[in-house]
């Protein structure tokens, strides 16, 4: 496999799985994540852009790589460079998602737009500038409600309001904010790989939030679900795929169970993240990364692609609920030596500080485990979890 590949933005993980399966790389990114990367010898040719670059500069610069050396296709692996990767790509004749549907992932204001219109889901949302809009906002829809960033990404700045005792007197600084309807039941997410507007479902993964962030604190795949909601999902993501205008790549969808049916919370061009990808090859045998490669590539995955498991993984994140200086992580070995585990990870370093508000770049630290059934490794990496003991120097 030695076709050239113009990847848009860093993707470490990405970038190297596809080393390995022989393309040849060339890299157009941002100067800082360069920067940050200790292995740049996967690349033959590296574009270093200032973070303050505009679009033209990036096409410039994929145009001066595909003049030197013909690009054959466009690696957009990375959310965050996503339109970038759109426009080059146009720019190229090359494939890639519509800019119009990069967006409308993105942004979701966009995405609920675009729902409603087709059909597929009514939540009612608004863009927000301040407190008057979300009282003016529940007065219309009523309480629970969401406010979130229009395009923000792993839980940060969401915030539930309950009541009108519960609306902030001011909103986050630094966001675009959004108001949407409060979806209440099961929350799962929705791995899928799509090729020519064929989409397959390939796992429903069962998720455990913070009631009062929204951040994850686990998840379990397969979700353990019965016939008919799994066949719900069936129809229900493909639907809210063709209404973005999806039509080849992976996606990442996060969908409620409520009362009324299916409910979308959010969509996204990749693979989910917090390890599902992981967790998905554990229990389904089955390399999502490596079939997204291959796909960019050229090749046809969707039509053999196996997704039936074989057993269940689970993830559990855990953080301290101290504020403060992380000192160490004590019972990782401990941790280890429970029955099913595959992982335990630390993600924070000692001297990272930790705040009082969780996000999912605070969380301290995880464990994965495998069972004969869904039950079983939630319980395994959650009593594994549980052996990790964290020091932490509060100030005061």
């Amino acid at each position: 496999m030695s076709r050239h590949l113009l990847c848009i933005g860093r993707s470490r993980q990405m970038h190297a799985k596809a080393h390995r399966l022989g393309l040849r790389l060339s890299v157009v990114a941002e100067l800082s994540r360069v920067r940050t990367q200790r292995d740049l010898s996967m690349y033959e040719r590296i574009v270093a852009l200032p973070d303050t670059a505009g679009v033209a500069e990036w096409v410039a610069a994929a145009r001066m790589v595909h003049e030197h050396d013909p690009v054959d296709a466009i690696g957009g692996f990375n959310e965050e460079t996503q339109e970038f990767a759109a426009v080059i790509a146009g720019a190229l004749g090359l494939p890639y998602h519509a800019l119009e549907t990069v967006r409308a992932t993105r942004h979701k204001h966009l995405m609920r737009d675009a729902l409603r219109r087709a059909g597929v889901d009514p939540t009612p949302a608004r863009e927000i500038g301040g407190r008057d809009d979300v009282t003016a906002f529940a007065a219309e829809h009523g309480y629970p409600l969401v406010v979130k960033p229009v395009d923000g990404s792993g839980s940060a700045a969401v915030t539930v309001v309950r009541s009108a005792a519960d609306v902030p007197a001011r909103l986050p600084e630094g966001y675009r904010m959004l108001a949407e309807g409060f979806l209440d039941g099961e929350e799962y997410s929705v791995e899928a790989l799509s090729e020519k507007g064929e989409h397959r479902v390939v796992c429903v993964t069962q998720k455990f939030t913070d009631e009062a962030t929204r951040v994850e604190t686990g998840h379990c795949v397969p979700a353990p679900v019965d016939d008919a909601l799994r066949a719900a999902v069936d129809t229900f993501v493909p639907r809210v795929l063709d209404a973005l205008g999806v039509t080849d790549g992976p996606t990442h969808t996060e969908v409620i169970a409520t009362a009324g049916g299916l409910r979308v919370v959010e969509t996204h061009l990749r693979l989910g993240g917090d390890h599902i990808v992981e967790l998905a090859e554990l229990a389904l045998g089955l390399d999502l990364d490596t079939a997204w490669i291959r796909q960019v590539a050229g090749e046809t995955v969707v039509p053999g692609l196996f997704t039936e498991a074989f057993r269940a993984a689970a993830i559990t994140f855990v953080t301290p609920s101290a504020a403060g200086v992380l000192e160490r992580t004590e019972g990782t070995q401990e941790a280890a030596a429970q029955p099913g585990v595959v992982t335990v990870e630390q993600l924070q370093e000692p001297g990272a500080v930790l705040g009082a508000t969780l996000t999912s770049q605070g969380r301290a630290a995880c464990v994965i485990a495998t069972g004969a059934t869904s039950e079983e490794a939630v319980e395994r990496s959650r009593a594994a979890a549980g052996k990790l003991r964290f020091v932490v120097a509060c100030a005061g």
